[in-house]
């Protein structure tokens, strides 16, 4: 779930600084929303900003959402998680370690270049060649990738792995246009072969695309350009949508009286919102004890008991929302419904505390993004019953995934959602054991570690038959929920809004595809 694929350090240090530094990156400024001469322009609220720009770099909802209007990869999904062929026009598997992927003739990069097997290949070494990108797990199982013509590449597996909609996530680059102009520039002026090619990106303001004629689907996108717009405030993308400033607002507070001039929908979102407990050091860097009190499991399952999820929901969500039993949501491939929801017990919480050897509490930090304050303060009060003094790190996008690189934090909150609609892509990225060699548990964050539950995950991808798999992906989580080195809290409802002049509706992975939307006239 996070960096960057590079080819040296030299290179990978520039681009982070490009994308740190939030530079004004784009090409020559186009039309402005509202100019006479633009038909139409769809405006889109979210509660933050794109990471950046390369694709292959951060696997984090907010960021594909804004970059899968530019890119695309061999296989997709439709908005209930269905996988579908993309850029792949099919495939098959000649042997159980091979997995045969036929292209597409005719997609166009937005420079004019014609797609190839040369650029999926470009593509998936990038990522292969990387220490650090947030999509080196989907590619554990692939030993290497092979060009066999021009469209057709074979994707060599070291061992059999069944999760097409992990093997054909990553996005294809225009491997020509990345060599000869460089990563720096490919990172200020990304082209990829989506409905949308990219005009300028003004950080913490907007990012603006423009329909791309040539695109493969047969017909162009019906905006003429699509912006993002990332504002913090629920209450104000709401504000914004019934000004008519905003089309589609994600994540707006609920409202029961009827709207005006915007529709709403509501779905329980795929993130489950979970702390994350640094279980692994003995000293931890954010608590004020001599060791570190998250080492002791006894200390993680008074949490459990000592937070009233129910009441964090009514009083921060307004009710819309749902407790976590797991650490994914009930329409996820492994998804345990033997694993009832945490039952509210402060004086179990305090005799555990008390077991562990924290009769009178400790203090402690959470870290955690700006627009989930309102959580931060409910688990503040919620444990100052337990004598638990939590202060709250609250921090930028930007600084929230640099402290988890650096394991700079103690306890953190942070929402997963396994897009693929398989609960492997979990143990993948955040469960396993971290091995850099095989591409496991790369937001494995504090090094969590139960030899059985990987034994049995792995296990799992291995396993051809479905209901094996879904047994062995199901008690993997109860061992880990007994662990329990991930809290999980909650799951949130979500809740859009669309103005009356967009036909448009929510996709469950919640990202927000300008080719689905249409002008309603």
């Amino acid at each position: 779930m996070f960096w960057v694929v590079m080819r040296s350090r030299t290179t990978s240090a520039l681009l982070s600084a490009v994308c740190a530094l939030g530079l004004l990156v784009g090409c020559t400024r186009e039309t402005r929303v509202g100019d006479a001469s633009t038909r139409r322009v769809l405006r889109v609220a979210q509660e933050s900003d794109a990471f950046c720009l390369d694709p292959q770099r951060l696997n984090e909802t907010t960021t594909l959402s804004v970059l899968e209007n530019i890119f695309e990869s061999l296989v997709t999904q439709d908005s209930n998680l269905k996988v579908m062929p993309a850029l792949a026009a099919g495939w098959e598997t000649p042997d159980e370690r091979t997995w045969r992927v036929h292209l597409r003739r005719g997609v166009m990069f937005h420079d004019g270049r014609e797609m190839n097997s040369t650029d999926v290949k470009f593509s998936y070494d990038r990522v292969l060649a990387s220490s650090d990108s947030g999509f080196r797990n989907a590619l554990n199982s692939v030993e290497s990738v092979a060009v066999v013509d021009p469209y057709t590449v074979d994707v060599k597996l070291k061992e059999p792995y069944g999760v097409v909609a992990n093997l054909g996530s990553i996005y294809i680059l225009p491997a020509d246009y990345i060599q000869g102009k460089g990563e720096a520039f490919f990172a200020e002026h990304p082209i990829g072969t989506g409905p949308y090619r990219f005009i300028e990106w003004e950080r913490g303001e907007s990012l603006r695309m423009a329909a791309f004629e040539d695109y493969w689907r047969g017909r162009r996108a019906d905006f003429d350009q699509m912006v993002f717009y990332p504002i913090t405030s629920a209450e104000e993308r709401l504000r914004k949508l019934e000004r008519e400033e905003i089309d589609i607002a994600a994540q707006i507070p609920f409202r029961r009286e009827p709207p005006v001039n915007y529709r709403t929908f509501s779905e329980p979102a795929l993130h489950v919102f979970y702390i994350g407990f640094d279980v692994t050091r003995p000293k931890t860097p954010h608590a004020d004890t001599p060791g570190n009190p998250f080492r002791d499991p006894r200390v993680r399952h008074a949490f459990l008991y000592g937070i009233d999820t129910g009441a964090l929901l009514d009083d921060v969500f307004g009710g819309r929302g749902y407790v976590a039993t797991q650490l994914v949501t009930p329409s996820i491939f492994g998804f345990n419904p033997a694993i009832k929801g945490p039952r509210y017990d402060l004086a179990r919480a305090t005799e555990l505390l008390a077991e562990a050897g924290y009769p009178a509490g400790f203090g402690a930090a959470l870290t955690l993004q700006f627009p989930r304050r309102q959580v931060g303060q409910f688990l503040q009060q919620a444990l100052s019953k337990l004598n638990v003094r939590l202060s709250l790190d609250l921090v930028s996008k930007e600084e929230f995934y640099r402290k988890l690189d650096t394991q700079d934090a103690s306890m953190y909150l942070l929402g997963w959602s396994c897009t693929s609609g398989d609960a492997s892509e979990l143990f993948e990225y955040v469960v396993h054991a971290p091995d850099a060699e095989r591409r496991l548990g790369i937001r494995n964050v504090f090094g969590y570690s139960n030899p059985r539950v990987d034994e049995m995950f792995e296990t799992s991808i291995r396993t051809v038959d479905s209901k094996e798999r879904l047994k062995l992906l199901q008690d993997a989580m109860v061992l880990v929920m007994d662990d329990l080195p991930w809290m999980p809290l909650y799951i949130t409802e979500s809740i859009y809004g669309v103005s009356t002049k967009v036909a448009w509706t929510p996709r469950l992975d919640d990202h927000i595809l300008g080719y689905d939307a249409h002008p309603h006239e």
